[in-house]
C-alpha cells in the first residue's frame, strides 16, 4: 500500500447524497429502533458509483487498487469502496453484523476508494475492526473516539509504516499492519505471483545498474544508464507495486 492524495474537491455528484444522508437522520432520530433493523436503509449506488467519482478515485490512485496497488482494469471493473462499511460492520470476519454502519458516510468523498473486486467484495467486504470495539460509532460525532485497525491508504501518515514487505510477500509492521494485510488477503497466492514477476524485472534492472557503474565498457554503461531510467519509473507512485519495489530497494 502507498499513500493516496485524494483531491480535496469532491466529485459533484456526490452532493446528490447530503439529503438521503439528512433523511436517515431523520429517520433514525425520529425512532431510534431503526437502525438496528435489516437493512435499515437503502443506498443509491448511482450517486456513489457514478463514473465521474470512480474516474476521479482512480485518477489519485494511478488507476491502482487502493490496497493491493494491482492494476485492475484490465481484467475488471473493479468497485467504489466504503472504506467505513455503509450498511454494516463487523469486527472479525465471521462475526455478528454490527448495525447501523457507518450510512451517513455512504456518499462521503473521504471515505470513498477505488478497490479491485477481490480486495473489496471477496475479501474486506464490511469488516472494519476497531482497537476498542465499544466505542465504535452509531452517530457521526463519535467518530472521533474510533482507533480503526484497517489503514486507510487515504487517511493521515504512511502505510508503509504498517505494511512492509519480504521480497515480494507482504509482512506486518504494525498491528494496523496485520489488520489490512489479513482484511484483504494481500497476501494470497496469486497476488505475491503478480509481485514477484515484478519483483524480478527489479531485480534484473539492479543488475544490470550494478554491471553499467563497473564497467569502462560504453554501450554497457549506457545500458546501466537506460536500466537506472527505467528503475527510476517503478519507483513512482504510478507504477504498480511501488510500495514493495521502494521496500526491495531500502527506501
Amino acid at each position: 500500500m502507498i499513500k493516496i492524495n485524494r483531491p480535496a474537491a469532491a466529485p459533484a455528484i456526490l452532493a446528490k447524497g447530503a439529503p438521503l444522508v439528512t433523511a436517515m437522520h431523520a429517520k433514525v432520530a425520529a425512532n431510534p429502533a431503526v437502525a438496528g433493523k435489516n437493512p435499515p436503509f437503502t443506498f443509491n449506488s448511482k450517486i456513489y458509483g457514478e463514473k465521474t467519482v470512480k474516474d476521479a478515485l482512480l485518477v489519485a490512485q494511478h488507476d491502482k487498487c487502493a490496497y493491493c496497488e494491482g492494476l485492475f482494469k484490465a481484467f475488471g471493473w473493479g468497485d467504489v469502496e466504503h472504506y467505513r462499511p455503509k450498511a454494516f460492520s463487523q469486527q472479525q470476519k465471521g462475526g455478528p453484523r454490527i448495525r447501523p454502519g457507518y450510512y451517513w458516510l455512504a456518499y462521503d468523498w473521504a471515505n470513498l476508494l477505488a478497490s479491485c473486486s477481490k480486495c473489496n467484495q471477496l475479501r474486506k467486504k464490511n469488516l472494519f475492526p476497531l482497537k476498542d470495539p465499544s466505542k465504535r460509532a452509531t452517530t457521526p460525532a463519535a467518530i472521533a473516539g474510533e482507533t480503526p485497525m484497517i489503514v486507510d491508504p487515504a487517511g493521515p501518515g504512511d502505510p508503509r509504516k504498517h505494511v512492509g514487505f519480504r521480497k515480494n510477500v507482504p509482512t506486518a509492521l504494525t498491528k494496523e499492519g496485520e489488520a489490512t494485510i489479513d482484511a484483504a488477503a494481500l497476501d494470497r497466492e496469486e497476488l505475491n505471483g503478480l509481485r514477484l514477476h515484478h519483483l524480478r524485472h527489479i531485480e534484473w534492472l539492479t543488475k544490470i545498474i550494478a554491471i553499467g557503474n563497473a564497467t569502462t565498457r560504453p554501450d554497457w554503461k549506457a545500458e546501466g544508464l537506460a536500466a537506472a531510467t527505467e528503475l527510476q519509473e517503478y519507483k513512482q507512485a504510478e507504477a504498480p507495486f511501488s510500495a514493495m519495489t521502494l521496500s526491495y530497494l531500502g527506501l
